[in-house]
This record gives structure tokens, C-alpha cells and sequence, in this order.
């Protein structure tokens, strides 16, 4: 019974053609990116008119009454045709110079491919003298998001860089390079899973000097698509101080780096007319946040590529988050019922001072905000923290003046150093956009920012929260266009009716 099996399966899938018929058929593979639409070449050779002819296209050899396509009688027929390929389907040409079904083109094209529309077809054509028919298969692609990186550092304090990339079909390529020259790196370790709806993730990483001052790259690809290579890129140069080095010593290089950079500047203190130096751990107006070992007990990771995809649904968990003005420092003017903030020029302020919570607080499940960074007629907005923080490590800006070492998950800009987070200021964002979408996923542990207008996802940190969190806000020092909280369920672009 199996050798019968398999001689039918045999001879199904062999080209045939039966005593009498005065053509052949012919047919070709084709590939398709999941969701676009695909031609499946097939045609008669010589070119012979098969208006008149029966044109069946079906899958297995068990499939002949249940075909993809059936042409008969000069018409498509749709009772038998399998039910997840009706509306998909119809004749196609396979080149405009074809001349279609007078010619002997008996092409079909498929709308919307599938992952489970891959695999072998079998084109059959018959006619009053016989049939003949040909196989062919359709490859159903898809290529995934640009890589996503992570920064961690191991016991004995070196690097681990971590790649990811999800949404590939077939299971893809991945590899690791070093540098301007692109030496190729040997990873640690490399897994491939399917997820539900079959489309493959990727996952690897790679260990590295903690001194290292170099682009180590992830690129991923299709193997049959060189084009298809999304590569994430991050430079690894992470402090050779431990997450427990002591803090008279951590506090002592600052101030040795903060001494050094003053003298070397006076001038452009003295432009910024500063009565004194800003309190240890705060940043100086203007100049680029210095590097600083990642804290252990923090537990966050930049992932600098753009990896989860911006969705309108985010906004069905949009909060309606104000800053209450009778509560908020004295250095912030505040107005548009608690929606507009900007600083105040004042001598004794820093940028710890103009830091502000929302009126609310999360500790549990999806919550979506933004803020607009760019209003009619004044620049983009160049300094300004958004995020959330703890009770605890606000409380630790307002009355130790100083960065807390836990707590603040945050993504920040200045004038020097650009968009960038908060605890890892040598890795780059991008440019800051118009209006900044803010996603906390708080049971997940991860806090997301898009470009809204560009629908762009611009990094995501993951964080291990524990208690409540506030959404935080800094308009920065000096920077004449204010910080806008808005309300994504509502319209934002009327600016009119202002208040102070």
C-alpha cells in the first residue's frame, strides 16, 4: 500500500502529458514577502490558444477536486474551489507580452500571500485531446524588524552585547561584526523559535572588553535575500567601575572630571554668567552628561534599534496626565491647566530642580502618554528628561541634588549630546522628534518612546519596577520652547485658549 503511495505521489509531481496533445506545459518557482501579491508563472508551449481549455490549479495530489483555481467553460468556477483561496485569486499574465490565455499564458495570481500559501502547486491544463501539467513551488518570505541591542555587564566586567530581531520567515541569517573593518565576531550563543503565528525570532549575543571603544553590529538577513540585511549597531565602552565600587570614589572621579572640564572652560561658564558650580552628580546646562557605570540595582537596558513597532493601539491606553501647578517647584512656570511647563530663569536653579511628576502614579498594567516638543514658530525643543521615576528617587533629586542610582528610567536631551537615555549617555537615539509618544508596559518591565508623527519606534528601556512610578517631566534650563503634555484622546493641534 506505501508503494502505492508513493508511486501516485510520483507521479503527480513528474511533468506528464498524455498520447495526442500538441503542447506542453511549462512553469517556474516564484517568492513572495508575506501580504504582497505574486504571480505564479505557468503556460503552454508552443503558444497555443487556451481560451477553450480546462485550466486547473491545485496543491497536493489529494487536492485535484479542490482546486486553487479552476477555469472551465470559459469562466472561473468557484463552487469547489478550497475556501482560503476565494476572492485571492485569478488569471494573471506572467509578463505584459504574454498575450494570456489566446497565447497559451495561464498564469494565476495570488492577493495577500500567507505563510501557509508556500509550498508546491501543480498546474493541470486539458483539452478535448488530453491534459498535461507541471509543478512549481511558491516561497512566502518575510523579513523582519531592524535588530534590537542590549548593553549588560557580566560578573567579571565585561560586555554582554545582546541581539534580537523577530518577524522573519524562514528562519534568518545572523552575524556579528567588529568595527569600522567589520571583523567577524564568533558569538556566544545563537537560538532561533517560532512563534505562533510562524514567523521566526532570532536571538544571540557576544562578550566583550569592557574597555572596548568600538561599533560591534548585528545584521540580520533572509539567506536568499541579500537586501533584506536590518542591522543594529552599538558602541561598547562601558566604565571599568563596578556596580560596587564605593561612593566616595565614584563621587571623587566626578569631581575630578567636573574640576578639570571647569578649567578648561571658564570662559564658557562665565558666558553662561553661573554664580557657582552645580551640586555633584547634577548636569551642567549645555554640556553632554558624562559616562557612568550602568548601576546594578537599576537593571536597565538600552535597546537602541528600533524593534517594537509604533501602533495606534497603544492609544487605547492613553492617561490624561497633568502637572499640578500649586505643588510644582517654584522655578517651573506651569499653565494650560497643568499641560504647558517651561523653566524659569533663575540663578539657584539646576536642571534636579525643574524635574516634576504627573498626577498620577502606575503600578500595574499598559498606561500611554506624549509630549509635544515642538509648537508653532519656535524650534524643536533641545533640553528636556521625560520618563518615570519613584517616590524615592525624586526625592533624592529635590533634596540630595543629585542623580539617584535607582528608580529614574528616563530618556533626555541636550544641546551637545542630542536624544539619548538618561543612564547610558554614549548610546545615541536620534533626533528628537515633534511630538514624543511614552509607552510603559509595567508588568513586562519595559518603557517605550516613538516618534508619533513618523509612527517610528525610537528605543525601548527595560526596567525592573518595583512599587509605584510617576510620569516625570523636565523642559530643561534656557530653552525657550515649552514641554506640551498632551492627551493623545483628544485633539492637540488648536493651540488657542493658552493659559497661564
Amino acid at each position: 500500500m506505501s508503494r502505492l503511495c508513493l508511486l501516485i505521489c510520483y507521479a503527480v509531481y513528474l511533468p506528464t502529458i498524455t498520447a495526442g496533445v500538441s503542447f506542453s506545459v511549462l512553469a517556474s518557482n516564484a517568492t513572495v514577502l508575506l501580504g504582497d501579491s505574486v504571480t505564479l508563472p505557468c503556460w503552454l508551449s508552443p503558444d497555443t490558444d487556451a481560451e477553450g481549455m480546462e485550466v486547473r490549479w491545485y496543491r497536493h495530489y489529494d487536492s485535484f477536486n479542490s482546486p486553487v483555481l479552476l477555469y472551465n467553460a470559459h469562466q472561473l468556477q468557484t463552487a469547489t474551489q478550497m475556501a482560503r483561496y476565494q476572492n485571492r485569486t485569478s488569471l494573471a499574465t506572467r509578463d505584459p507580452a504574454s498575450g494570456g490565455l489566446k497565447k497559451g499564458d495561464v498564469s494565476i495570481r495570488i492577493e495577500r500571500a500567507e505563510l501557509l500559501d508556500g509550498g508546491l502547486y501543480v498546474c493541470h491544463v486539458s483539452s478535448s485531446e488530453g491534459y498535461d501539467r507541471q509543478h512549481m513551488f511558491l516561497s512566502v518570505e518575510e523579513v523582519g524588524a531592524p535588530p534590537v541591542m542590549s548593553l549588560s555587564r557580566t560578573a567579571d566586567d565585561r560586555t554582554n552585547v545582546s541581539c534580537i530581531s523577530s518577524g522573519w520567515y524562514p528562519g534568518p541569517q545572523l552575524q556579528w561584526s567588529l568595527g569600522a573593518q567589520g571583523a567577524p565576531l564568533q558569538p556566544g550563543g545563537l537560538c532561533q523559535t517560532e512563534g505562533r503565528g510562524g514567523l521566526f525570532t532570532v536571538e544571540s549575543w557576544v562578550l566583550q572588553p569592557s574597555t572596548e571603544s568600538q561599533w560591534v553590529s548585528c545584521s540580520v538577513r533572509l539567506a536568499s535575500r541579500k537586501e533584506s540585511a536590518k542591522e543594529g549597531r552599538v558602541h561598547v565602552q562601558i566604565s571599568s567601575l563596578t556596580p560596587g565600587s564605593s561612593s566616595w570614589l565614584v563621587a571623587f572621579i566626578i569631581a575630578l572630571v567636573a574640576v578639570i572640564a571647569l578649567a578648561a572652560a571658564l570662559f564658557w561658564i562665565i558666558k553662561k554668567n553661573r554664580a557657582k558650580d552645580p551640586p555633584l552628580g547634577t548636569q551642567e546646562e549645555g554640556t553632554p552628561m558624562l559616562d557612568k557605570s550602568v548601576p546594578k540595582n537599576m537593571e536597565v537596558t538600552c535597546w537602541e534599534a528600533p524593534g517594537l513597532a509604533y501602533s495606534k493601539d497603544m492609544k487605547n491606553h492613553a492617561e490624561d496626565i497633568f502637572v499640578d501647578k500649586d505643588t510644582a517647584p517654584s522655578c517651573l512656570k506651569v499653565a494650560k491647566a497643568g499641560k504647558l511647563i517651561r523653566g524659569v530663569e533663575e540663578e539657584t536653579s539646576t536642571l534636579l530642580d525643574l524635574c516634576v511628576t504627573g498626577d498620577k502614579c502606575f503600578s500595574e498594567g499598559q498606561h500611554y502618554w506624549e509630549v509635544r516638543l515642538k509648537k508653532k514658530e519656535t524650534p524643536v525643543k533641545m533640553s528636556w528628561w521625560v520618563g518615570v521615576a519613584t517616590e524615592s528617587a525624586m526625592e533624592t533629586m529635590r533634596q540630595q541634588k543629585s542623580i539617584p542610582t535607582a528608580g529614574l528610567w528616563s530618556l533626555c536631551s541636550d544641546t551637545d549630546s542630542g536624544m539619548h537615555i538618561m543612564t547610558m549617555g554614549h548610546i545615541s537615539v536620534g533626533s528628537t522628534p515633534e511630538i514624543l509618544g511614552i509607552f510603559l508596559d509595567y508588568n513586562n518591565g519595559r518603557l517605550s518612546f516613538y516618534d508619533t508623527n513618523k509612527e517610528q519606534h525610537l528605543v525601548t528601556m527595560k526596567c525592573s519596577f518595583e512599587g509605584k512610578v510617576y510620569p516625570i517631566f523636565n523642559p530643561g534650563i534656557g530653552d525657550v520652547a515649552p514641554l506640551e503634555i498632551l492627551c493623545p484622546s483628544k485633539s492637540n493641534d488648536n493651540d488657542s485658549g493658552l493659559k497661564t
